[in-house]
């Protein structure tokens, strides 16, 4: 079976124009590795990598805008991904929105134009529909996957176990008038299933809007899960996702990534693994109340003048008990639900930032400044916010933030992760802004240019090759 993968998959990618070596798909077990969690099979290095050598690049199978809703970005045009103020349905009659008539000719947009035309939309003329919209995916999986020299990873990508209806699926359904052939509906729901467990988000710019999209990679869908993961990718204006190594990698290892967000507690990334890819992890990170010292999930103790912190007494268990490391108070796991809640309700509250209000809110509820979602808020800050429009104070927080930010993943053993490629090109900007708001003498300007230098020279060495070095909100990967 592992022959049959790995000629799958080095098909696929010669027809991309793409060779590798130095690694295989094989059957895995933790191999006593303690940051890794058993999965069955994945990459495993046949050769050693060191921080920064790339393992491989890959292709999207499929590319597609994530599904519109009340609470989602608002649609894009499916063919070039621009926010076009004012979609239309597509002059092929198909029912997908379009930016313009360039888009509806586009030669990517033709078989599934065609396959959904011959379905009957339910749309009126030049009218477009959110339902169709929504099930693109599926069309998009289909065209590629049905009777084509790709339909080999159909069976052999994991999928999301689920008897539950395929959103996607169920919305294309609505939204036509002929019923689908039960292959089709097979590939469909098969296909989404695989794309729930594997794809990737991948940050496009366009009209210099981030755009959120996702894509299957072939390749890096064999990478399992790791809290502390050995690798980092980044994609180019093609989607082409290039993988390299963030930790030094040994031969016999297996090769990694992360599901969920590298600077969340463990108990948020415990409850995404479990909502979003089903299953519970328990690496040597998930497995330590305090992560390696930075106490990312820890509570302030609740008795009145305890300086202590709350820690959970089995991280892996939702249910268990959490205690202060001085007090020894017990807290229920119901309480701590409720204190996450708040704290993650006030800080969404926080819309114009102020780094005195900040203290004052965190003094006020007891709330600890690297807790949970206070550093997400932080992030936040970082990514969002203009060095020339912050006043002084806000600047220093800015810096602070990123200083202590770069600690927290040193700490963390994330080696040249994206995020730290990331903050360290914003703190450049920052010290850059300072620079240029006084007249420093010539020794202070001399280690401000050098510590710009080397905080450039680490981004680029990270970023290299990454179309999108604007910062998303939610990168924290």
């Amino acid at each position: 079976m592992m022959d049959f993968v790995n000629s799958s998959v080095d098909a696929y990618l010669a027809d991309n124009g793409v060779s590798y070596n130095g690694w295989t798909i094989a059957a895995v077990d933790d191999g006593g590795d303690a940051t890794v969690v058993a999965a069955g099979r994945g990459l495993v290095a046949t050769k050693d990598y060191e921080p920064g050598d790339v393992l491989f690049v890959d292709t999207p199978l499929i590319v597609s805008p994530r599904v519109t809703g009340p609470a989602s970005p608002p649609p894009v045009c499916p063919v070039c991904y621009t926010t076009a103020t004012a979609l239309a349905g597509c002059p092929g009659g198909c029912g997908l929105p379009v930016c313009g008539g360039p888009c509806a000719r586009h030669p990517g947009h033709s078989d599934e134009c065609r396959y959904v035309r011959s379905m009957g939309p339910k749309t009126g003329a030049g009218r477009w529909s959110a339902g169709l919209y929504n099930g693109i995916v599926a069309v998009r999986a289909l065209t590629v996957l049905k009777d084509g020299p790709y339909a080999c990873f159909l069976d052999v990508l994991q999928k999301k176990s689920t008897d539950m209806p395929v959103f996607e699926v169920e919305e294309l359904k609505k939204n036509i008038n002929m019923k689908l052939t039960e292959d089709d509906e097979r590939i469909m729901t098969v296909a989404c299933k695989i794309m729930d467990a594997n794809c990737f988000e991948t940050i496009t710019y366009r009209r210099d809007k981030l755009i959120s999209l996702k894509g299957l990679y072939p390749v890096a869908s064999f990478m399992n899960h790791s809290c502390v993961p050995n690798t980092m990718h980044n994609f180019d204006g093609t989607f082409k996702m290039t993988v390299k190594a963030s930790l030094p990698i040994h031969k016999g290892q297996e090769i990694t990534t992360t599901y969920t967000h590298l600077i969340w507690p463990t108990a948020i990334r415990q409850n995404h693994l479990l909502t979003s890819k089903q299953f519970v992890c328990t690496c040597i990170r998930c497995c330590d109340p305090k992560e390696f010292g930075t106490q990312l999930s820890a509570l302030n103790c609740i008795i009145q003048n305890c300086d202590g912190c709350i820690f959970p007494i089995n991280p892996l268990d939702k249910t268990s008990f959490w205690q202060c490391s001085l007090c020894a108070k017990l807290v229920t796991h119901v309480e701590i639900k409720s204190f996450y809640k708040n704290i993650e309700s006030l800080m969404n509250s926080i819309n114009v930032f102020c780094p005195k209000t900040l203290r004052t809110i965190l003094d006020a509820f007891n709330i600890r400044k690297d807790g949970p979602y206070v550093v997400d808020l932080r992030l936040k800050f970082i990514w969002k916010s203009k060095n020339t429009s912050l006043n002084l104070e806000q600047l220093l927080y800015k810096e602070k933030s990123c200083v202590e930010l770069l600690d927290l993943i040193h700490k963390l053993g994330l080696g040249q992760c994206r995020l730290l490629g990331l903050i360290s090109l914003e703190l450049s900007k920052v010290i850059e802004e300072k620079v240029s708001r006084f007249n420093w003498n010539t020794k202070t300007l001399n280690i401000f240019n050098n510590q710009i230098i080397l905080l450039r020279q680490k981004s680029t060495a990270i970023l290299d090759g990454d179309d999108n070095t604007k910062i998303s909100v939610d990168d924290n990967n």
